[in-house]
């Protein structure tokens, strides 16, 4: 695999991620034996990059992108020019934008979840609020910052569910040297927002618009402002005629129409005031309406919904970690010497850790380690292969280690810093500089390096201490190094096969123990963290794609049980199939009350028929708060028959029919006390 890959100056190149006109975005690794970074470079084209014009555009987007830094805005690390080619490198974000997300969601006939978009768009939010509002800590002037491209495109989600603004090219800052000229749109037509079209100076509200846009369009699954050309886009932006969320998806509470709809104002004194108030309001409401959702279903959605994408990549990822850099690293090293670049860094973000063929290593001690033969080659004026391997590994040999403290002497004083080397002298003058000098930052430190033979005492003390510690963390580790130590073989662990850990039809979302071959069914309409959802009587949790698994085999009905509403109930028994999906409907109203029992009377079933569904629930009642039972309305209770409950204890044959009575919601009844009365 080495063969296809090609070094761009301090970076190698593993793939492309995107291929542009002007540009092109390459996943790349940083050239360093003493740390291992994937990043995203954007590469100018050579003829883009020697336009003047182009380079001060490219010169005003790195002042924007080098001054912001936030958790939910991409992170720009360098830039500079080699090969001909103007580049920038930035944080590598692994995962997809959102137009992917959307578009893999449209080809699963499935929408975003409520509130995983709510979550998103907040994320979005916070990253704008603050561009928005940065200020020079230089200079005190303020950026002004517009982003002026929200979409989906420009939205990134990684798979472990963070959020990420990018692209950052066209912002409007007042420190950009270049405006913008006439007759130029920048940004994507269906994002724009009516003050652009009418020729109004923009703030940041125009960002407002745009993320009320991709917020509807999360939603509804399809694009807010289409049309068959360009102008009838733009005169339907001017009209602003905005259909609510909820007359298309019906899971969108009202409440949530309300801030879109807002965000979406034609006027824009009728917005929010900045996205810091528009992300108030989706926290209130998203905390209101699912108060069990965590920012990490994010996460697990992403890796649910990309699950074969993820497999591959980490697999090519493997073999591009098995690659060896060290050619590469000697090839960087000899352009740098014999001046042979294509061209130079711009100097950005760079790391302040020492250069790739600095002979100094510190060790966790805060010794410092110096390669004796490259400090030769070094003083001499040359620099051999020889020294530069040994310098970039780190050899730690007899002959070939220099150990120092920081700042000599017995003062004591950790602090890592070069020492400059002194000859060994002897009666006769300056000795043999080759041979090696150690000298400690205390007097203590040179005993404790002498050879009375103590530091093999402590060393044999601290293995056994350090074996002893890992071994009650990871013991089977432990006995391997043992094992190798007194030449015996450890102990293998049994392998558990995985087809004991999981059932057939398990995933990480379902732990059902229905037997037999189990099919994912999808449920149109769950509302995941508050309705819950029973198969066969036992409950099962939907996963973040609204999934339950249902046995194909025998018996399959599913319960949806929603508070203040009559349970949803299908029986699906015989016909699951592949693609089998269950719209959940709104069924009437219904307040509840509970039967519980209050202890211990008996081990045995209760049976019902609740809804038209034959349950069966142990005896005693575990449930919290209770079986929920019907409340029978005033106007019906006269007419209305009591709720028929059947008891049977597993010490009697015979069966207790009980009539249980609830008036009143949240009226709780003991069955203990039914049976004994």
């Amino acid at each position: 695999m080495s063969d296809e890959l090609k070094r761009f100056g301090k970076y190698l190149i593993l793939d492309h991620l995107v291929d542009g006109g002007m540009a092109k975005i390459c996943r790349a690794r940083f050239l360093s034996d003493q740390a291992e970074k994937i990043v995203a470079i954007k590469m100018v084209q050579p003829q883009y990059s020697n336009d003047e014009s182009f380079k001060k555009m490219f010169m005003d987007e790195l002042k924007v992108a080098f001054a912001l830094q936030h958790p939910n805005i991409i992170q720009t690390y360098d830039y500079g020019y080699y090969n001909k080619q103007l580049y920038v490198a930035m944080e590598y974000c692994d995962g997809r934008n959102l137009k992917e997300y959307l578009d893999k969601l449209k080809q699963k006939k499935f929408v975003f979840p409520v509130e995983i978009t709510t979550y998103i768009i907040s994320q979005v939010c916070q990253g704008l609020h603050y561009a928005h509002n940065l200020t020079d800590k230089l200079s005190g002037q303020k950026y002004s910052i517009i982003h002026r491209d929200i979409s989906p495109h420009n939205v990134m989600l990684t798979f472990d569910g963070a959020v990420k603004v990018i692209d950052f090219g066209i912002a409007k800052s007042e420190k950009n040297s270049e405006q913008t000229q006439a007759g130029t749109i920048k940004g994507k037509l269906s994002y724009l927002a009516p003050e652009y079209i009418e020729g109004k100076k923009l703030d940041p509200r125009y960002d407002q618009f745009a993320v009320g846009i991709t917020f509807w369009e999360m939603l509804c699954s399809r694009k807010l402002f289409k049309a068959n050309n360009d102008i009838a886009v733009l005169k339907r932006i001017q009209e602003c005629r905005v259909p609510k969320p909820s007359d298309i998806n019906p899971n969108v509470p009202k409440e949530l129409d309300q801030i879109i709809l807002k965000a979406l104002s034609r006027n824009r004194e009728d917005r929010f005031e900045n996205l810091d108030k528009m992300n108030r309001a989706l926290m209130k409401f998203l905390y209101t309406y699912y108060s069990e959702f965590n920012a990490t279903d994010l996460g697990y959605f992403a890796k649910e919904l990309f699950k074969d994408e993820i497999k591959k990549d980490r697999a090519k990822l493997y073999e591009y970690g098995k690659i060896d850099i060290a050619p590469f690293i000697d090839e960087l090293n000899d352009e740098a010497k014999n001046g042979t670049g294509n061209g130079s860094a711009g100097g950005g973000r760079r790391s302040k850790s020492r250069n790739i063929e600095d002979p100094i290593i510190t060790t966790d001690d805060g010794m410092v380690i110096e390669n004796t033969a490259t400090t030769l080659a070094r003083e001499a004026g040359e620099t051999t292969e020889a020294s530069r391997k040994t310098s970039r590994t780190g050899q730690r040999t007899k002959d070939s280690l220099i150990m120092t403290s920081s700042r000599g002497g017995d003062r004591g004083d950790k602090t890592p810093s070069r020492i400059k080397k002194r000859p060994r002298r002897t009666a006769n003058g300056p000795g043999d500089r080759t041979r090696t000098r150690i000298r400690s930052t205390s007097k203590k430190k040179q005993l404790e390096n002498s050879s009375s033979g103590s530091p093999l005492f402590k060393y044999v003390v601290f293995l056994a201490v350090g074996l002893l510690g890992l071994y009650l963390v990871k013991p089977q580790m432990a006995q391997n190094i043992i094992a190798s130590i007194i030449g015996t073989e450890a102990p293998k662990k049994d392998k558990k096969d995985p087809a004991d850990e999981i059932l057939p039809g398990k995933n990480k979302y379902n732990t059902s123990d229905n037997p037999g071959v189990l099919k994912l069914v999808k449920l149109q309409g769950i509302r995941k963290h508050r309705d819950k959802v029973y198969v066969n009587g036992k409950i099962e949790k939907p996963n973040i794609l609204g999934k339950v698994n249902v046995p194909l085999d025998g018996q399959a009905i599913v319960r949806v049980q929603r508070e203040g509403r009559q349970h949803f109930i299908v029986d699906l028994t015989g016909r699951v199939s592949e693609t089998e999906k269950v719209k959940v409907e709104n069924t009437p109203n219904q307040s509840y009350g509970f039967l519980i029992t209050k202890r211990d009377c008996g081990l045995g079933k209760i049976y019902f028929n609740l809804f038209g569904e034959e349950r069966v629930e142990p005896m005693p009642i575990k449930k919290k708060p209770g079986i929920w039972i019907p409340v029978t309305p005033k106007e019906k209770r006269e007419l209305a028959s009591a709720f028929e409950v059947t008891v049977k204890f597993d010490s009697e044959s015979f069966e207790r029919n009980v009539s249980v009575k609830i008036d009143n919601e949240f009226e709780e009844v003991d069955l203990c006390e039914l049976i004994q009365n």
